[in-house]
Formats: C-alpha cells, sequence, structure tokens
C-alpha cells in the first residue's frame, strides 16, 4: 500500500464518497486506486483526487479484506463514508461491504460509461451510427438528465442488433439510483470530473503495467503520484494533467507545516540535546522524501525510498534499521510514521538514557556533553590528529563504560566490525 500524509488529509476533509478503481496488471495482480469522488471543489487536477493506492497480494476475499482493512487503518475518517462507486465485476463486493457498514454500494458512472464506449467501439458499427451512439453518451456523461438518457437507451435499442443487446446492459441507463448522484452535476463540473479520473486511471494502469517487482511498482507508483509526468510520453494525455493548487485558508501544506513544527519540538522537549540533533537530521530526510507505509499483522512497512526496515507498531519505539539499533534513538522510519499519523514523540518512545534529567551518572553527562561538541564541530585541517584520535577515543570509552550489558555487547560488535572491515582482516586489530 502507499498513502502520503497530504493523500490522508485530502480523504479526511471528503470523506463522504469513495470510488474504488481496479486495474489488471502483468502476472495476475491488480492494482486498487482509492479516489475521493464526491464535490471537490478545492481539489484540481485528477491526482488530487488519489487517497490511496493497493496491490493486493491476491483477490481472494481474506486479501481483499485486509487490503480495505489496511485503508481503514490508516484513514480514521472511513466511518463517515456513506457511498462506494465500484466498476462491474469488481471481485468480492461482499469483503467491500463488510469493510465499510455504513455505506452504500452502487455501479460508478464513470465505469459504466467507459465499458459502454468500449463495447460500442468493438461492436464495429456502420461509422454514421457509432458517431451518433458516442455523441448521446458523451451527452448523457455531461448532462445526466433523465430525458439524455433515455434517448441514449433509444439509440442503442434501435442501432444495435437485440442479440447484442444484453452485453450492452442497457438498462443501467434508466436506474435512477445509478445515476443519483451524477445527476446533481453541472455540465463543467461532470466534464472535469470524467476527464480527472480518465487520466488517473490511464496513468497510473500504464505505470502499473511496466511488469516490475512489486516493491518497484509500488515504488513507481508513488513517483508518478508525485510527479505525474515523470514516467509518461510527452504526448499522452497524462502529461498535459493540470497543476494541483493549494486550496486557501487551511491547506494541506499548512497542516503538513504543523504537523512537523510539532515533532521537532516533541523531540526538542524530551530528548537531550545530541539525542535531538541525530533525530532532527533523521527528520530532514523524512521531510524531503517519499514513504511508503505498508500495515502488515505484526509490523508496519517504512521505505523512505531506500531499504525497506520494519518498525514495531506498538509503542513505536523499535526499528529493524542500523540508526535505531544502535542509537536507541527515533530513526527516519519512526519518524515517518509519527508524520503520517500526525502525532508526536512521547518518552516512553526513548530509551532512559536520551531523556531530559534522567542521567544515572554524571560521566553520562560528560559523555552526551562530549558527543555533543563532536556534533557541533566541523572538520579544521590544522586541528592536531592525536588529539582528535585521543578525544574520540575517551568518548569510546566512556560509551563502553556506562551503559548496560546488552548496550555494551551490541556497541563492542559494532566497533569490532568496523575495525575488522577498515583495518583487516589481514591484521588483527586489538580492541
Amino acid at each position: 500500500s502507499f498513502q502520503s500524509a497530504a493523500m490522508g488529509g485530502v480523504f479526511a476533509r471528503f470523506p463522504r464518497a469513495l470510488l474504488v478503481h481496479r486495474a489488471g496488471g502483468p502476472a495476475g495482480r491488480a492494482l486498487y486506486v482509492f479516489l475521493v469522488a464526491g464535490p471537490a471543489p478545492a481539489l484540481r487536477g485528477g491526482m488530487a483526487r488519489v487517497v490511496h493506492l493497493a496491490v493486493p497480494r491476491d483477490e481472494s476475499a481474506g486479501s481483499l479484506s485486509r487490503m480495505y482493512g489496511a485503508f481503514r487503518a490508516f484513514n480514521p475518517a472511513w466511518a463517515e463514508t456513506r457511498l462506494l462507486l465500484v466498476g462491474p465485476g469488481l471481485p468480492q463486493p461482499p469483503a467491500l461491504a463488510q469493510a465499510f457498514p455504513a455505506a452504500e454500494v452502487h455501479l460508478s458512472v464513470f465505469h459504466l460509461c467507459k465499458r459502454l464506449q468500449q463495447q460500442i467501439q468493438r461492436l464495429a458499427l456502420e461509422g454514421r451510427a457509432e458517431r451518433l451512439i458516442l455523441a448521446a453518451l458523451s451527452d448523457t456523461m455531461c448532462a445526466a438528465t433523465e430525458s439524455n438518457r433515455r434517448k441514449m437507451h433509444a439509440l442503442l435499442g434501435d442501432l444495435v442488433t437485440p442479440d447484442l443487446l444484453p452485453q450492452l446492459h442497457i438498462h443501467w441507463l434508466l436506474d435512477d439510483e445509478i445515476w443519483a448522484v451524477h445527476r446533481e452535476r453541472t455540465w463543467g463540473d461532470s466534464s472535469n470530473y470524467f476527464r480527472d479520473l480518465e487520466v488517473v486511471t490511464q496513468g497510473l494502469s500504464q505505470v502499473f503495467s511496466t511488469g516490475l517487482s512489486l516493491e518497484s511498482c509500488i515504488t513507481s507508483l508513488a513517483q508518478h503520484y508525485q510527479n505525474p509526468q515523470s514516467s509518461l510520453d510527452p504526448s499522452s494525455p497524462v502529461a498535459k494533467l493540470e497543476a494541483t493548487e493549494n486550496p486557501e485558508g487551511d491547506s494541506e501544506e499548512e497542516i503538513n507545516r504543523r504537523t512537523e513544527e510539532l515533532i521537532k519540538q516533541s523531540l526538542r522537549d524530551i530528548c537531550t540535546e545530541p539525542a535531538a540533533r541525530l533525530c532532527l537530521s533523521e527528520f530532514a530526510v523524512v521531510q524531503k522524501s517519499v514513504q511508503l507505509i505498508g500495515a502488515g499483522e505484526d509490523a508496519l512497512s517504512i521505505q523512505v525510498l531506500e531499504d525497506a526496515h520494519r518498525v514495531d507498531p506498538k509503542g513505536l519505539s523499535s526499528c529493524t534499521c542500523h540508526f535505531n539499533q544502535v542509537f536507541q534513538l527515533p530513526c527516519r522510519h519512526i519518524l515517518a510514521v509519527l508524520n503520517s499519523d500526525r502525532k508526536t514523540l512521547q518518552p516512553e518512545m526513548l530509551s532512559r538514557q536520551w531523556q531530559k534529567g534522567r542521567d544515572a551518572h554524571q560521566a553520562g553527562r560528560d559523555s552526551a556533553d562530549g558527543f555533543l561538541e563532536v556534533l557541533k564541530s566541523s572538520w579544521n585541517k590544522s586541528l592536531d590528529k592525536s588529539l582528535v584520535v585521543s578525544f574520540l577515543t575517551a568518548e569510546i570509552s566512556r560509551l563502553l563504560t556506562h551503559c548496560s550489558r546488552e548496550e555494551f555487547e551490541c556497541r563492542y560488535r559494532t566497533l569490532r566490525e568496523l575495525a575488522d572491515s577498515w583495518i583487516g582482516p589481514y591484521v588483527e586489530v586489538k580492541l
């Protein structure tokens, strides 16, 4: 799954109607795109409607239920969803209905019209007949009045042979429930809505159909969401996507900025200064990158467009990355989860040795102060090398002396590996 903080913010603002689009890909895989489908005047451009992307392991009822469950975990506003729009033939519709018990599931007018258009073109009708039907379909899409829909229904009945009519499902044109939401849109709103959805589905389907590995495919989809023109031919309609404009007032950028400032402040409030400096450096990486956050049964999988690591979802205090394992500080992956969930650092997420006011020994404070000097200093070629070596040796000694047995063994192993990879194995390095 992929969902950025901006996508989550869009769904939080417009949760009432959700469109679920499925695109088939190579090796039997499928891409599921979740988009806000209701009126959203503040959103410009098709990609601004996308709130979640997912590639389930398979399309069994259990797998799709887990996928919908992951969407709900990312989006607390799911309980406010009252309308789900889906295409004909969406696999396992009961799984979707069970995931959103308060919502009604209806056929999507976009999918219905797209399907009808493709079927009409495959019928190879006489040129004038096909043009008449497609023109009537265009009118119906932009102005879904009862008269336009009846005109379309009558045209198909007159110009298509009776044996082909059943596969077109023309009775959908007269179903008021299907068209109820769409007919409230103006001509311009309808035109923009269909264009936006066409741009999104075409662009993401093109990226998904490249046949990459699952991880590479999700990364490519994330990059395409950030920059829709990067993966496509400039002549493609997707390359002409309008730039998304931030709405006035409490924009998504403003909300994200406040969230990031709160995380920074929580780091400064809870951590010692050296720990805060290290974590703020990690957070700077998070702010400038795309994060892929996947929800598993026993862990959250975080990828900051680098090697993937796993965060313990209970307490958000442990990650498999080297930074967290060595320093026992919140790493970029934990900070990415905090940023996505709009939470702040809590004292229980931090090892006691890094918390303000909890130094057990004066020597521990001296070590932290010395470490702070290293972080603040810049390299100066005129420094005496022997003094630098002496200082670092003293700092390492303090770090190895004032820690628990488990921390000592971890730090010793790290130092041993560094020494052997740097100088050894042909020279035995004594520690």
